[in-house]
Parts: C-alpha cells; sequence; structure tokens
C-alpha cells in the first residue's frame, strides 16, 4: 500500500513537507518561546489539522437541512383488483386507476397504493398538480404491501412509469404540467421474489422487461422531487432528469431533488441514474449494472452528473459481475462543476470516477475499487483541445445532444458562471484528496492534456 501525495506528475505537494514545514515552524517558535522566558508549548499540545486546499472561488453548495415537516391533508387509496375509479377514493371506496389518482392529488395530499401490479401506461403517470414545500404530495405503498409498477414493452422509449417534461423545442401535446414538490416513497416490506427471480424488500418496485428502452423516472424542469425506497429492476435507468434551457433564459433544470435509499438492478442503456440538474442530493442509493447488455453508443455509467452544486454521498457503484467497461461515476460535459463526491463505494468498474470537462469538484473519502483484469484508471481527469468530438462539441449548432442543456451567452443566467467561466474544454482546479484507490492499473491520470490546477492529496493507492 502506498500514500499518494502529490498535485500531479509534474508538481509535487505532499503532507511529508507540510510536515517538514510545520516541524521548522515550531523548533522556531520554541527557541523564540525560551528567549522570551515564555512558558514552553505543553508537550501534549494535539496535532494542528490537515490543511486541505480551499478553492476560494467555489460557490455554495446544496446542503441537506431538513424540509419543514410536510402536512397531510387528505389521503386517497388505489386498489387495483377491488377499487372503481367512480368511487370516491377513501379507503373503504378507493380508486381502482393510479391514473386517477395522481389526476386528483393536489398539495398536501397522499396516494396510498394496495399491492398487485399496474401497467404503465404510454408516457408514464404524470402528476396534473404541485404540492408546495410545506404541503407536498406523497406517493406510496399501503403498509407491507409491495406495489409493482411495471412498463410492458421494451421496443420504444416512451414507456416510463412517471414522467413530468417541460421543454420549449417539444409540441405542446409532450409537455406535462409542471409538477414541484412531489415525494415517491416505498416503505419496506417482508422478503419476496419478483418474476424474473430477483429478490426485492422495497415496497415500491418500478420494472421493465429484458432490453428495456424507457427511463421509469423521466422527468425535465419539475424541481424539489424525493424519490425514496424504490427498487429499479431492467428498466433503461432508474431516474433520469433533464436540462432544457436550449440557450435562452427560460429555466428548465432540474432542480433540489433528494434521492435515497433506492436500488437500481441490471439498467440497459448508459446510466443506472442520471441527473442533468443542480443542487441534488444523491446518497445511500445502491446502482448495479448487473448484465453484459447494453443498448446505447454512449458508453457505461452507474451515475452521470451533468449539473452543479450537487451532493453525491454513501452510494454504492458497481457492475457487480457484469463485463460491461462500465464508469463508476462520470461528471459530464463542461457544465458538472463543484459538486461534492464523498463516502461512495465503487467497486467491481473499469474507472472508478471520469471527469470530462468538470471543473472544482471535490471528490473525498470514497473507496474505489477496480475489477479483476480490467481495471484501468481510479480517477480520470481529462481535458481536451479538440473542438470537434464528444465532449468538446457542446455550442450551440453542433448538433450535439448537449444543446439542449446549454445556458445563454448572458450572465444573468444561472448556469452562465459554470459553463462560460471558463469555456475551454479542460477539466480544472478539481480535488481528489483522502480516497482509497485500489486494485488500477493507474491510481489517477490526467489525459490528453495534463492541467496542474488539479490536486491529488493525500489518497491511498495500491496496484493490482
Amino acid at each position: 500500500m502506498t500514500k499518494s501525495k502529490k498535485i500531479s506528475r509534474r508538481k509535487l505537494f505532499t503532507s511529508s513537507t507540510l510536515c517538514f514545514m510545520f516541524c521548522g515552524i515550531l523548533i522556531l517558535a520554541i527557541i523564540l518561546s525560551s528567549c522570551t522566558n515564555t512558558a514552553p508549548i505543553p508537550t501534549n499540545t494535539p496535532p494542528p489539522s490537515p490543511i486541505i486546499p480551499f478553492i476560494t472561488n467555489t460557490p455554495p453548495r446544496a446542503t441537506n437541512t431538513p424540509p419543514p415537516t410536510p402536512v397531510i391533508t387528505q389521503r386517497y387509496y388505489v386498489d387495483g383488483t377491488n377499487g372503481n375509479d367512480e368511487n370516491d377514493g377513501s379507503e373503504s371506496q378507493p380508486w381502482q386507476s393510479i391514473k386517477k389518482a395522481v389526476d386528483v392529488a393536489n398539495a398536501g395530499n397522499m396516494i396510498i397504493i394496495h399491492g398487485g401490479e399496474y401497467i404503465s401506461p404510454m408516457g408514464g403517470w404524470v402528476f396534473q398538480n404541485s404540492g408546495t414545500a410545506s404541503h407536498p404530495i406523497h406517493f406510496t405503498n399501503y403498509p407491507n404491501e409491495q406495489v409493482l409498477l411495471k412498463i410492458p414493452v421494451a421496443d420504444n422509449n416512451n414507456y416510463n412509469i412517471f414522467r413530468c417534461t417541460l421543454n420549449p423545442k417539444n409540441p405542446a401535446s409532450w409537455q406535462t404540467p409542471k409538477a414541484d414538490y412531489i415525494k415517491i416513497i416505498g416503505t419496506n416490506v417482508s422478503p419476496r421474489l419478483l418474476s424474473n427471480g430477483v429478490e426485492s424488500q422495497k415496497g415500491i418496485v418500478m420494472q421493465g422487461v429484458e432490453g428495456e428502452q424507457s427511463s421509469a423516472i423521466a422527468v425535465s424542469d419539475c424541481d424539489y422531487w424525493e424519490i425514496a425506497g424504490i427498487d429499479f429492476i431492467e428498466t433503461a435507468a432508474g431516474i433520469r432528469t433533464f436540462k432544457n434551457n436550449w440557450s435562452s433564459m427560460e429555466e428548465h433544470s432540474t432542480d433540489y431533488w433528494h434521492v435515497h435509499n433506492n436500488r437500481v438492478y441490471n439498467f440497459y442503456r448508459e446510466s443506472g441514474m442520471q441527473f442533468n440538474g443542480n443542487f441534488n442530493l444523491i446518497e445511500n442509493n445502491e446502482i448495479y449494472k448487473v448484465s453484459n447488455r447494453l443498448d446505447s453508443p454512449h458508453g457505461c455509467q452507474m451515475l452521470n452528473l451533468l449539473g452543479n452544486n450537487n451532493i453525491v454521498r454513501g452510494n454504492t457503484l458497481s457492475r457487480l459481475g457484469s463485463t460491461v467497461e462500465c464508469i463508476g461515476l462520470l461528471f459530464e460535459w463542461d457544465l458538472s462543476d463543484a459538486n461534492l463526491v464523498e463516502e461512495n463505494t465503487i467497486y467491481d468498474v473499469f474507472v472508478g470516477i471520469a471527469s470530462q470537462g468538470g471543473d472544482n469538484n471535490i471528490i473525498q473519502n470514497n473507496t474505489i475499487t477496480g475489477g479483476a483484469d480490467t481495471a484501468k484508471t481510479g480517477v480520470q481527469i481529462s481535458s481536451y483541445e479538440n473542438r470537434t468530438d464528444w465532449p468538446c462539441n457542446d455550442y450551440p449548432g453542433s448538433g450535439a445532444g448537449i444543446e439542449a442543456a446549454l445556458p445563454p451567452d448572458n450572465p444573468t443566467h444561472p448556469d452562465y458562471q459554470y459553463y462560460y467561466n471558463p469555456r475551454d474544454c479542460h477539466s480544472r482546479e478539481n480535488q481528489i484528496i483522502r480516497n482509497s484507490i485500489i486494485g488500477f492499473q493507474n491510481a489517477w491520470l490526467m489525459v490528453p492534456i495534463e492541467d496542474d490546477s488539479n490536486i491529488f492529496l493525500d489518497n491511498i493507492t495500491s496496484a493490482p
């Protein structure tokens, strides 16, 4: 085992150097103290806290300050076997369909679903109203009853389970109402086997079929959602959120989500979860690739970030036996700035964490372990000069999918500073500190261009 203590391959900045400097200062202080008859420094004085680099222009990050205690004003019940949509939705007279519930539910309402199988419609279920911070809309399972929400087909990508999308480029018929403050939270049940043999103890299961091309939850510009206690099984992705700014001053990012304690097991497209938004808290989830099937030309990663000021904490990310060359976490394009990634466990991966243009990200206290015989790089920080290919073709008119996410060249837009300042397709001023990086050919690399503004400090590394 070795302990890495360098900023880059060209410039050393070691904790040993810091220790040497500190010892020199301490000796000088003792000499001066004896000369001035000042009381000596006690020998049991605790050592100074480790010096951690601080980037002064890093903006404040999202916090996990608890929201106000939600108020529930009305409970509605759904029973797919014994309900009727002509009922009043009470516990004794439940509705039959989820559509009826999400059409009616308003701020402060809770939707409670009895166990059973419910088939999602084309386009997914759509909440017609918003909650508020103090009166969110809840969606949950009846206690100790497992709700199975199923995508019925795999041959297209418009059978989401839940959808909330505002995209100024789409036809009006494709838009949904803007529904904020939605909570979809499953409560645990006794373990049981699903139809594909996977065991689940989640109260809500969102399941596709082999080769599924639809994300279970697809959202653009609907904010303040909480997703917890869900099993995403055999979907294209568990959750995919979007920015749809299209270089206009209209703000269509998907922000302030809290996604926690979910599992993604066997996903078929490029990302198990992808968050193209800001100020999201993503914690204590498990994301597993599992199968060798990959229906995407865009690579593979358990978690993808395309936004700023997100916190990714305490998650477990793994191929879990898949042979696909997957990345654990990807910072994509030049908008992935000022994110905090800490205390995650990433294992059995080809590359642990990769930055493709992200700046001012802090990656700390993670455990990153390579897959047997395939592990390439623990942390890869990439900077480019080429302006024609991914990930540097992020400009209006390029024809790349990133065009949808781009902010206008206007300093008053909230994403302006993350894209235009600087705008050079370099990954700059990222801090990779105190991580355990084990079993890779390279603990870290900066390719194809080295940028010495990135800091690698006090990481524990070991080659395979």
